[in-house]
C-alpha cells in the first residue's frame, strides 16, 4: 500500500514575528507619510482660497479707486494720513467701510460705525458691486451678521487686514519685517524690503489666528 507524500502545501512555512514587525512597521510608515502628505495639501489648498480672496480684495479696491479716485474707507479713518505716513493696516471688520463699499451691501458714516442712520454718507454712490463675497458657513470664510453692515472673515473666522499707500509714495510698510519666522524676517539670501511696490496689500493671520507668525497667508508672496 502506497502512502501519498503530503503537498509541499503544507511544508510551507508561516511569517516569523519578526517578519512581520517588519511588515507592520513599513505599513505604518507608509500610512504616515500619505497621511502627513494629505495634511500638507489639504494645507496648500486652504491658503490657496484665502490667497484669491486676497486677489480678489486688492483687484476690487482698484477698481474702486480708478471710480471714485479714493479708497473705500470711512473720510474719518483717512484722516491719520495727514501725518505723511500711511494709516495702519484696516481690517475687513464693520467699521472701516470696506466690505459694504465693495459689495454695494451698507452705507458707512462719517464717524465709522457703517449703518444707514441719519448723516450717513454712501462709499459707493453709484452702486457698483466690484467683489462678490460669498456668506460665510459657521463664521468663517465669508461675510458675517445677520445684517450690514458685514464683516468679512478668512477661513479660520478672523478678519482680513488692507494695507493702503494713503500717503500716494507707492509704496506700503513690509510687514514681514516684524515676522516671527527669520526665514521671512530675516532671510541673507532675499531680505524682505522694508516697503513694498504697492498701492494695496492685503493679508490673514492664518491658522494660528496671530499675526506675523510663519503660516501668515499675504498677497505679496506665494508662501
Amino acid at each position: 500500500m502506497k502512502i501519498k507524500p503530503r503537498s509541499n502545501s503544507y511544508l510551507r512555512p508561516g511569517f516569523t514575528l519578526i517578519e512581520l514587525l517588519v511588515v507592520i512597521t513599513i505599513i505604518g510608515v507608509l500610512a504616515s507619510l500619505v497621511i502627513s502628505q494629505a495634511n500638507k495639501l489639504m494645507a496648500d489648498g486652504r491658503k490657496l482660497q484665502v490667497q484669491t480672496v486676497l486677489k480678489d480684495l486688492r483687484l476690487a479696491i482698484s477698481s474702486y479707486q480708478v471710480d471714485y479716485n479714493r479708497y473705500p474707507v470711512n473720510p474719518s479713518l483717512l484722516s491719520a494720513a495727514s501725518s505723511g505716513e500711511d494709516i495702519p493696516a484696516l481690517p475687513t471688520d464693520e467699521n472701516t467701510g470696506i466690505v459694504g463699499a465693495l459689495t454695494t451691501l451698507t452705507t458707512a458714516s462719517g464717524g465709522g460705525s457703517g449703518g444707514g442712520s441719519s448723516g450717513s454718507v454712501s462709499l459707493n454712490p453709484k452702486n457698483i458691486k466690484f467683489i462678490d463675497l460669498p456668506i460665510a458657513k459657521n463664521g468663517k470664510f465669508g461675510l458675517v451678521n445677520a445684517q450690514p453692515p458685514y464683516r468679512l472673515v478668512d477661513l479660520w473666522g478672523t478678519v482680513y487686514y488692507v494695507l493702503l499707500d494713503t500717503n500716494g509714495d507707492l509704496q506700503v510698510a513690509n510687514p514681514d519685517l516684524g515676522n516671527s519666522d527669520p526665514k521671512i524676517s530675516a532671510n541673507a539670501i532675499s531680505p524682505p524690503p522694508k516697503m513694498l511696490p504697492l498701492e494695496v496689500g492685503a493679508y490673514s493671520w492664518g491658522q494660528d489666528l496671530k499675526q506675523q507668525t510663519p503660516d501668515d497667508v499675504v498677497s505679496w508672496r506665494s508662501k
